[in-house]
């Protein structure tokens, strides 16, 4: 009896099967060459020749603007199946002009401020290292993770235009060099396009920044940051194209 027990047990036993695996493990087949570019472009302003009051009788009179616009392409081949190395590069740059405001904490004091105008632009290079995942198996839902050593030059000004018709304000040149982890997800619209979304993660920097102040003045900090928190200003929306490679014959 105990032995017809454990045979019962062993032919109802099954292999658990979770289901990531799927039919279908190959997402992106070895010998593939991959070009990504993502690019957005924003403008908005604020108040008009009278200003515009945020909370009455605090802020008012507010006027001023804010343009923004990056680019970044990207290459990248695939060694394995659904891992790749690649080369990538960031632009961006920031405008914002803040022709006046008046911010009044009671009817005796009262702060104006009129002409500041802050600049702000980085050029990022790149190495990085993917790897897809197919979702349940399939070849159009997929996520991946991302790797790479990011280093570049940012620059970036807060200044005035005085009546000299001189730019008066502090300048900054920063020297950037980081390691971080990017996931993301993806999925096809064609058999060689796709679209993905992907988010900062975790980050490491370490930043040489230069400052002058009012062209005269010079200064210098080393900057070491660690972030493994969801960075949401790092999101970005892009759109893939793959070359597979040719079958033999």
């Amino acid at each position: 009896m105990l032995l017809g027990l454990l045979c019962h047990t062993g032919q109802a036993q099954e292999v658990f099967e979770r289901g990531f695996a799927g039919k279908n493990k190959i997402f992106i087949p070895r010998g593939s060459f991959g070009g990504g570019l993502s690019a957005s472009f924003s403008k908005s302003g604020v108040g008009d020749e009278n200003g515009y009051s945020i909370i009455p009788s605090y802020i008012g009179e507010l006027k001023g603007g804010w343009t923004s616009y990056a680019i970044h392409p990207s290459l990248e081949y695939f060694l394995k199946d659904n891992w790749s190395i690649g080369l990538a590069f960031d632009y961006v740059k920031n405008d914002f002009s803040l022709d006046k405001a008046r911010l009044a904490l009671n009817e005796d004091m009262a702060l104006d401020i009129q002409g500041w105008n802050y600049m702000r632009q980085s050029y990022i290079g790149s190495i990085i290292t993917r790897y897809y995942v197919p979702f349940l198996g399939s070849r159009i839902f997929g996520w991946f993770v991302e790797g790479g050593i990011y280093g570049g030059y940012i620059q970036s000004m807060l200044y005035s235009v005085g009546e000299d018709g001189l730019k008066h304000g502090t300048y900054q040149d920063n020297l950037r060099l980081s390691l971080g982890l990017k996931p993301g997800v993806c999925f096809f619209v064609g058999e060689n396009y796709d679209f993905e979304v992907q988010v900062g993660l975790v980050n490491l920097s370490m930043t040489r920044v230069e400052q002058t102040e009012n062209q005269v003045k010079k200064s210098h900090v080393w900057v070491f940051k660690a972030n493994e928190k969801i960075d949401l200003l790092a999101i970005k929306f892009g759109a893939h194209i793959y070359i597979q490679p040719r079958k033999k014959k």
